[in-house]
């Protein structure tokens, strides 16, 4: 098994983050790390991985790959991802990014890479991506199917980012949810993540446990 890493967000001025980021790259040489990017959507521009190949460059890491599940998709790279120390998924909506998934036929090759023990950056919808489902940003949207909720569930929780952006509203709505399915939910503010390494869940910032049970 490898290492998941749960972003609410990832931003470089963010102190929660760099907790995160230096567990994250603590064991690698800077100028060693390749980085594959996933996209959640389409790209053509570039302008969300370049600002990925900035955040990772401030930490002297220079070789990321883009590994498009759209208009540029290459299957014959698939086995250059495999290699890549770490495989970042990121931001955006989390149903799409699942069809995107689904489409290329990216869950046993997100899954092998796991359980050889790779390690997977989710961030935001990328994060929501890493647990059971994704009803909590269809609890959000209002658009509830069951046929569009799963997703690569690597582990039996679910995360919910942005806590700190969440109304009062809404975060009763999640807790009626954790209490009426029996999810746990860990919900972290901006700044605030989670990392899974085998059975070991540790837990960066002020992260928010919400159970069947109650807030924790």
């Amino acid at each position: 098994m490898g290492k998941l890493y749960f972003y609410s967000d990832q931003v470089i001025e963010s102190p929660g983050n760099k907790r995160l980021d230096q567990l994250l790259l603590a064991g690698f040489e800077a100028k060693d790390i390749k980085i594959g990017y996933i996209p959640s959507t389409e790209d053509k521009d570039k302008e969300y991985f370049n600002t990925k190949v900035q955040y990772y460059k401030s930490y002297g890491i220079h070789n990321m790959m883009f590994f498009d599940l759209c208009s540029e998709f290459d299957s014959m790279r698939i086995k250059e991802l495999m290699e890549c120390d770490i495989i970042h998924l990121s931001a955006g909506n989390p149903i799409e990014f699942r069809h995107a998934i689904k489409n290329r036929q990216m869950d046993r090759v997100l899954r092998d890479y796991f359980n050889n023990g790779g390690t997977i950056v989710g961030v935001s919808g990328g994060a929501v991506q890493l647990g059971k489902t994704t009803n909590l940003f269809q609890l959000f949207t209002g658009k509830i199917n069951d046929e569009a909720s799963d997703t690569l569930n690597f582990v039996d929780f679910e995360f919910l980012p942005h806590y700190n952006r969440w109304s009062d509203e809404f975060k009763q709505k999640v807790q009626k949810y954790a209490q009426e399915t029996g999810t746990k939910i860990y919900a972290g503010n901006d700044g605030d993540g989670l990392i899974v390494d085998g059975d070991q869940l540790h837990m960066v910032g002020d992260i928010v446990v919400i159970s069947e049970n109650a807030f924790i």
